[in-house]
């Protein structure tokens, strides 16, 4: 929690950097950590794509890495577990809200956007990006 808030949520109360479903049986929470220091977390939620109603998918939330590790490939590599989790799980779709600062990230890993650019009150702009896994 302390890293996403940091990154996420800065300034506000830590209740902000908890998501509905952090603790539900079929979330799965991923860290990269750097001689043994926790730099970066990705959460997996089971959520189907909005524009893809009653097809398999997980989400990703949460993703964030610290300051000091950025375009060292902590991120990628917590995608890339995500990618290997969903795989694993024979799930068809991998998500998320994407910043839009974050999309090209996303992109250079295989995801394509969906839709136009809209906003997460207090949060800012966002594209949806979505992964065909299978």
């Amino acid at each position: 929690m302390p890293l996403r808030l940091a990154i996420l949520r800065p300034g506000r109360p830590i209740d902000s950097a908890r998501f509905p479903g952090d603790d539900a049986p079929g979330t799965h929470h991923f860290g990269a950590f750097r001689n043994g220091d926790l730099v970066g977390i990705a959460s997996l939620f089971t959520n189907e794509v909005p524009e893809h109603a009653g097809v398999a998918a997980l989400q990703v939330r949460g993703m964030a890495t610290a300051p000091e590790v950025r375009g060292l490939g902590f991120g990628r590599a917590l995608v890339r577990a995500c990618i290997d989790f969903t795989r694993q799980r024979k799930v068809i779709l991998l998500w998320c809200n994407a910043r839009t600062s974050a999309a090209g990230f996303y992109q250079k890993l295989g995801f394509t956007t969906v839709g136009p650019e809209f906003e997460i009150p207090d949060v800012g702009p966002h594209f949806r990006m979505l992964l065909h896994i299978m």
